[in-house]
């Protein structure tokens, strides 16, 4: 089974954030960490009218001042050895972050000159493969660069491009899978849904689970919730 928390949230009564995600054996359930427990990248998110103050409006633990080139910053993912990375929205740059300052430390592009396209998500597997998604599916997989590198890739079709806009990424070990997750469902029968899609390094993605959306939403008792990443704990 699988029990799903908010853990971040973005502004506006449509509020979206990253949906963790705790796997256990006491089946699917919806659930919101109590006030300070959201992590350092919750910030304030309006209650739906007459509703009480949302839990995304809790004060971060953690708070970093990013440099300017990094205004466009799309996800995050932590290595095997705990470095924190970084990748930009439109074209494939991936930083390696301090995070005790927030610094860069290090910055390497996809290709002879920076891939362009809308990256929503990286992942990072035990083995120390990279990989990044776009919002129409496509992955991107390809090795650590040096400083000022410019790396080889390879490009696969998830399939999810006529199913959902996808925004967030993850590696899951328990499955040896990568888990995309849906931020809107083309689909109008799948509106109401937050959808996850497994993808087993080959072929098109399959359903893997699906949240209803009224239910994540009414957690932290915001309006709507529209997933921007997807990490397990």
């Amino acid at each position: 089974g699988t029990e799903a928390s908010v853990a971040a949230g973005g502004g506006g009564a449509a509020a979206t954030g990253a949906l963790v995600v705790a796997l256990s054996g006491a089946g699917a359930a919806v659930s919101v960490p109590a006030g300070g427990a959201l992590t350092a990248a919750a910030s304030s998110a309006a209650a739906a009218p007459s509703a009480p103050a949302s839990a995304f409006q809790s004060a971060p633990s953690q708070q970093l001042r990013l440099p300017d080139q990094l205004r466009e910053i799309s996800g995050l993912a932590v290595a095997p050895d705990g470095r924190l990375f970084a990748h930009d929205d439109e074209h494939a740059v991936i930083y390696q972050l301090d995070v005790a300052r927030g610094a860069i430390l290090k910055s390497f592009a996809l290709g002879s000159e920076a891939v362009t396209g809308d990256f929503e998500g990286l992942a990072i597997s035990p083995d120390g493969a990279f990989w990044m998604t776009t919002s129409q599916g496509r992955l991107f997989r390809f090795t650590e660069g040096a400083n000022g590198a410019n790396v080889a890739f390879e490009v696969f079709d998830s399939g999810l491009d006529e199913i959902c806009e996808v925004e967030g990424l993850a590696y899951l070990p328990s499955e040896e899978s990568l888990i995309l997750a849906c931020k809107q469902n083309h689909a109008r029968r799948m509106r109401d849904e937050v959808s996850l899609y497994r993808w087993q390094f080959s072929g098109r993605a399959q359903p893997w689970r699906t949240f209803r959306e009224p239910d994540i939403a009414g957690a932290p008792r915001v309006e709507q919730f529209l997933p921007s990443s997807i990490e397990f704990v």
